[in-house]
């Protein structure tokens, strides 16, 4: 299996443009999270793994670069990796696509925890699931990182206060 994976596609509706005319901050986030809900499912973390382990996963840290506008209309893809894996936690990339401008409109990375839901903590993932995430890892370093990975925030510096 080779890195990304298409976990969404989307046609952007009216609903999701806002008063400066483009797709409103919100819905890149929707658009992630339904990706990513699809992607935790398809390795092997979806609700059934909930409901038949008592254990899931939860966000322990985000972070969304917002590259290029979105507007009303466009075909958007969303491309999944995972990227790192260890006894606890596993860390996603997420690229939006605007397919119609082929360019890549946003990206989101995130690190989860997996967690036993009836004592609220963090766990160790179960082993042979562990060993299909590494799988999975080792697939989509072949394919290379995406750029702007582990890329920090970057806010204004306040010179302005040294004057």
């Amino acid at each position: 299996m080779h890195a990304p994976v298409s976990t969404l596609r989307v046609t952007v509706p009216t609903e999701w443009i806002d008063v400066n005319g483009h797709m409103n901050a919100t819905h890149y986030g929707l658009v992630i999270y339904e990706a990513h809900v699809t992607f935790t499912r398809q390795l092997g973390l979806g609700e059934d793994y909930v409901q038949r382990t008592g254990c899931g996963k939860a966000v322990l840290a985000s972070h969304m670069v917002y590259e290029r506008e979105v507007a009303l209309g466009d075909e958007l893809e969303v491309r999944s990796w995972l990227l790192a894996v260890d006894a606890k936690r596993l860390h996603f990339f997420h690229e939006l696509h605007n397919l119609g401008k082929g360019c890549r409109a946003a990206t989101a990375e995130q690190v989860d925890i997996h967690i036993d839901l009836a004592l609220r903590q963090s766990s160790a993932l179960p082993e042979a699931l562990f060993a299909a995430l590494q799988q999975r890892v080792l697939a989509n370093l072949d394919a290379g990182p995406p750029p702007g990975v582990g890329s920090p925030i970057r806010p204004p510096s306040n010179h302005w206060l040294n004057t």
